[in-house]
């Protein structure tokens, strides 16, 4: 079948599925990434009577494969705000304290081009007129580049939930926008893949933005990116990455900011992260008992001494040794049974969900997020919650209103 022949009833009930799903409306769902999803299953010999068939059934394979399609381009001007402040008000002056002669910018992972234009408009804003800056943005789909160079967006780009914080675009008509001529002349795109080395004639960045992307890598695809994407920075510089796509500092690195600001900074040669020391505990290990006390009188009657149980902090940290040596069933095993025995150990619940979301069964990811989020909320948002680093709950909530607003399968 070919795509002038795609039925309309099932691309509508393809619409219908996601929009249930999600939650989106109508013109947030790319009618281009339904028919592509589409397109695929004809190629693997399937039939429309198929496809709608299975259609019937919003929990299907299908319908969690359009939901992503159509998930994986979701992007706007100046989402997540509260990077884009960080970089002006932080970010920036670092850099100029640290002899920056020009500033430079990466979004990767930009798909149309929203992200790389508003950091683009960021770094201008927050310079001295006439400053060097230059900001590429790179993606894997060239069609979505296309529509980055066009620089030209409807009113989906352009969100209420997201502030126009800095000079940006002006208004093209009733609903369409067009980028500044002059955050457009210093703003390129390239086809790029995460996983590939950044061709050396990009150069280096002093700010990266890779956000909502890596969630959908394996853990081994996921780690080689973030490797990749932090050998293209420059000495101090800051690497922002999505609320729940790591839940450690990357190695070379040390956290900026709030911790769910997830921004972290490049250290400089000879600069020492200073990490505190992380025991290394064995699976099963077990708090030393004291001994008991000698009586001076007769033979005292024995005494029968429990075993203190391991505190949750320490089982999460045998669990990420075994993550760490490839054994994530292991893992996964010892979370399973530090969340049923210290269910308001947050840490664990996210740890847990993540490993999940990573090995593709998000289905059970969820409910674990959504415990997180009701816990996370009865603590004072500042409360440090004791687990591998110390975090506040606000994190923790963060992190799971993040992922449960991604356009999870709820």
């Amino acid at each position: 079948m070919s795509g002038a022949e795609l039925d309309p009833r099932l691309l509508t009930r393809a619409r219908e599925v996601v929009a249930a799903i999600t939650g989106f409306r109508d013109d947030a769902i790319s009618g281009e990434a339904l028919e592509r999803v589409v397109r695929a299953e004809f190629s693997r010999g399937r039939s429309a009577g198929d496809l709608l068939g299975e259609l019937l059934h919003p929990s299907s394979t299908l319908a969690f494969t359009l939901v992503r399609a159509v998930l994986v381009g979701e992007t706007y001007f100046f989402r997540q705000p509260e990077h884009f402040r960080f970089i002006s008000q932080e970010g920036v002056p670092a850099a100029l304290r640290r002899g920056s002669l020009s500033l430079r910018g990466w979004s990767a992972g930009c798909a149309t081009g929203e992200e790389a234009y508003s950091l683009a408009a960021c770094l201008q804003a927050s310079l001295p007129h006439g400053f060097p800056v230059e900001v590429l943005g790179t993606d894997l789909h060239e069609a979505s580049l296309e529509v980055a160079r066009r620089a030209t967006y409807g009113s989906w780009s352009r969100r209420e939930s997201a502030p126009k914080l800095f000079p940006l675009y002006v208004e093209n008509g009733e609903r369409q926008v067009t980028i500044l001529p002059v955050v457009r002349r210093v703003t390129t795109f390239a086809q790029g893949n995460l996983l590939a080395p950044l061709p050396e004639r990009f150069g280096r960045f002093d700010f990266i933005l890779c956000r909502n992307v890596l969630t959908y890598f394996t853990p081994a695809a996921r780690d080689a990116a973030i490797t990749l994407l932090s050998r293209t920075l420059n000495p101090g510089g800051l690497l922002f990455l999505g609320a729940v796509e790591v839940d450690r500092v990357p190695p070379g690195m040390v956290r900026e900011g709030p911790p769910e600001l997830q921004a972290f900074r490049l250290l400089g040669p000879g600069e020492s992260a200073k990490p505190s020391p992380r025991p290394r505990v064995a699976v099963g290990a077990r708090a030393p008992v004291a001994a008991p006390v000698a009586r001076p009188a007769a033979p005292a009657p024995v005494r029968v001494v429990q075993a203190v149980p391991p505190a949750p902090s320490r089982v999460h940290l045998s669990a990420l040794e075994r993550i760490e040596e490839g054994d994530e069933v292991g893992a996964t095993a010892v979370l399973e049974a530090l969340v049923r025995q210290s269910p308001d150990y947050l840490p664990g619940l996210l740890e847990l969900a993540l490993l999940r979301e990573r090995s593709g069964a998000r289905e059970a990811a969820v409910p674990l997020m959504r415990a997180l989020r009701s816990r996370a909320e009865r603590l004072p948002p500042d409360q440090l919650v004791d687990g591998p680093e110390a975090l506040p709950a606000r994190f923790y909530q963060a992190s799971a209103d993040a992922y449960l607003n991604q356009g999870t399968l709820e």
